[in-house]
């Protein structure tokens, strides 16, 4: 239970910490307007839509993707049956789903949006 951070406790006047979230604030602004001016500088002919930059993601992720774990097959081929790794296994599993109909749901999204 340790107390929240404050410039005070380490010797600071109690403004020290608005001025740092001030600077961090403007270096994020700053660092996004210089990637803004990159892209723009590159033309509208040099890059290609953000749609097709998100479908490509998503096909590509699609891709990478690994099949489901087979469980009854994991089941026969192990002797010493753990609870934790079938659990494991399930888990990564619904991830696995979860993960390919998410990014059906956007592709459809994009679909439906930009087509």
């Amino acid at each position: 239970m340790l107390p929240h951070e404050s410039p005070v406790h380490y010797g600071l006047q109690p403004n020290a910490e608005i001025e740092f979230l001030r600077v961090t604030s403007d270096s994020l602004f700053h660092t996004l307007l210089e990637l803004k001016s990159r892209d723009s500088s590159m033309g509208e002919g040099a890059s290609q839509p953000t749609e097709e930059k998100v479908k490509t993601i998503f096909d590509d992720i699609l891709e990478k993707l690994p099949e489901e774990y087979n469980m009854s097959d994991i089941m026969s081929k192990t002797a010493k049956r753990t609870l934790v790794c079938f659990q494991e296994c399930e888990r990564i599993n619904i991830l696995l789903n979860e993960m390919r109909r998410s990014l059906k749901e956007l592709d459809l999204g994009l679909k439906v949006r930009y087509y």
